[in-house]
């Protein structure tokens, strides 16, 4: 236990070093080179990794940030502080990219290209739920890797109580209302969105946005990312961080998927969702619906 706690402190300079580096790269770096910093912008589980190595890959000065408004930040800056939920029911954690773009773009409000990536709000949920251990319930870390429990009727009955209680399964959603509001000064709803291509910039303040729906074939990104960021050589490429996962994830996923399916309600609502209507069309979430309430083959 003591080695474990040894070691938790020593990874404290290196998160230091990685957010000095990062400060230096968005601030003084920027300003010396000329070129505009790009900033993936994202919540949790939306397929942002892979834009965000598609623009790394380019040659652009980039970061990943996963929320901006300061109650979303923690003080002090920890890679082990514990995670935590806000009112709004968003997490509230300690993430390099998060400090480093907060410090060095928001705050002194210097120029910069930001990606937001928006995924289907039921999919980020459920990915969430099935990726993350720090927010399963202590029973199903504890058994999740017995063989053939997460299948069981016990293990379902854990999920879907663990999921409709204090889990954070309106993310998404809440996340561009609070986050993007609270971070940037930007309402994504007060703004048009074309549907119809999946993507569209916007100008505010000294930064450019492009709000883009992650579902999008990667060819389609590509086009409006090169667009975007004028960067021609820019190529998505699939990437699915699965560190750790063991063969139960196959299992959870599943299980995750029968839950969700139990409640019908809950999906139509968050559907039904004006803030859902306002990037997907009545096609697009009618599509949604019957992925997440029709029986999986």
């Amino acid at each position: 236990m003591k080695l474990k706690r040894f070691s938790a402190v020593h990874r404290v300079p290196s998160f230091l070093f990685r957010y000095a580096v990062k400060r230096v790269q968005l601030g003084r770096l920027a300003t010396l080179t000329g070129a505009r910093p790009a900033v993936t912008y994202a919540t949790f589980r939306t397929a942002s990794t892979s834009i965000h190595h598609a623009i790394r890959a380019s040659g652009s000065a980039s970061v990943k940030a996963h929320a901006l408004a300061p109650e979303h930040l923690l003080p002090l800056v920890s890679p082990r502080a514990p995670h935590a939920l806000t009112k709004h029911g968003l997490p509230i954690f300690a993430h390099v990219g998060n400090l480093a773009v907060r410090h060095a773009i928001i705050d002194p409000r210097r120029e910069a290209d930001f990606v937001v990536a928006v995924r289907d709000p039921i999919a980020v949920a459920a990915s969430v739920m099935s990726a993350f251990r720090m927010w399963w319930p202590q029973q199903l870390r504890e058994r999740v890797s017995e063989p053939g429990f997460v299948e069981t009727p016990a293990a379902l009955d854990i999920i879907e109580k663990h999921f409709f209680g204090q889990f954070p399964r309106n993310l998404m959603l809440d996340w561009l209302t609070h986050d993007m509001s609270g971070g940037m000064g930007w309402d994504p709803f007060a703004h048009a969105f074309d549907q119809k291509s999946g993507a569209t910039s916007y100008v505010h303040g000294p930064w450019r946005l492009l709000v883009i729906r992650t579902e999008l074939p990667d060819a389609q990104k590509d086009i409006h990312l090169r667009l975007f960021l004028k960067r021609p050589s820019i190529q998505v490429v699939p990437s699915n961080e699965t560190i750790g996962f063991g063969p139960e994830r196959k299992a959870l996923i599943k299980a995750v998927h029968a839950v969700i399916r139990r409640h019908p309600d809950w999906v139509n609502g968050v559907l039904d969702d004006p803030r859902a209507r306002h990037f997907w069309s009545d096609s697009d979430l009618d599509r949604m619906r019957n992925k997440w309430l029709l029986p999986r083959a």
